[in-house]
């Protein structure tokens, strides 16, 4: 059964945002309701976990807890400023403990989890603790692997007969030199597997796609030379 604090600050997340959109979120259109928000908040704390479960490092059931609550509420001031998304977020946050003694009274290092909310989005910040190297490897996971090809494909013409011609350059331009970058920011071994899982994934779909449009470049080479 889920702890009283980890209940409340999924109760807190959802509560804050319901009802917040951005207005000028244009390539990917889905980011731009609140839930968006909550979703990806959720499923980092999922790799939060999975990234501990396969890490040597052991830590106690209190730091994971904390772990849990600063990856439900690290991304909390999204809509207020995306730019210092951060820092607000940490700020809600502790406005929330402040005035929910309860709550607070039951949280190990409240400064501990306000400091991993405030510094997760430097990812080139050096951190000694481990938990913090946690939530910045769990938050670099999300929305790469399957997720990157409809990333992709939202970057690209969905009207163009050749669509899938330009999927396939977008992703091995771009998707998968992103995963090379992403890498070298990650802290964690656990982290590094799943990402190099992700990559091969998204390799073996640019060879699949590849194999499958086999012989569409006569087309476009004729049309590119106007032979039709």
């Amino acid at each position: 059964m889920e702890s009283y604090v980890l209940s409340e600050a999924r109760k807190f997340l959802i509560t804050y945002l319901k009802g917040k959109k951005y207005t000028n979120e244009t390539n990917y259109p889905w980011r731009k309701d609140w839930e968006f928000v909550v979703y990806h908040s959720f499923r980092v704390e999922s790799y939060v976990m999975k990234i501990l479960k396969g890490e040597k490092q052991k830590i106690s059931s209190e730091e994971v807890e904390l772990l849990r609550i600063a990856a439900i509420l690290h991304d909390i001031g999204r809509f207020d400023d995306r730019q210092q998304h951060a820092k607000v977020g940490a700020e809600i946050v502790k406005g929330w403990l402040d005035e929910n003694y309860k709550i607070s009274s039951q949280i190990k290092d409240v400064e501990k989890l306000l400091y991993m909310i405030e510094t997760h989005s430097d990812k080139e910040k050096y951190e000694d603790d481990f938990c913090c190297k946690v939530l910045k490897d769990a938050d670099i996971l999300d929305e790469i692997g399957v997720l990157s090809i409809f990333m992709a494909a939202n970057r690209v013409d969905n009207n163009s007969p050749f669509f899938f011609d330009q999927l396939l350059d977008r992703v091995r331009k771009f998707e998968i030199d992103f995963c090379d970058r992403k890498m070298l920011k990650l802290k964690t071994s656990t982290a590094k597997e799943i990402l190099k899982k992700k990559k091969d994934f998204i390799i073996s779909f640019t060879n699949q796609l590849e194999d499958e449009l086999d012989g569409g470049e006569d087309i476009l080479d004729l049309i590119n030379k106007n032979e039709y």
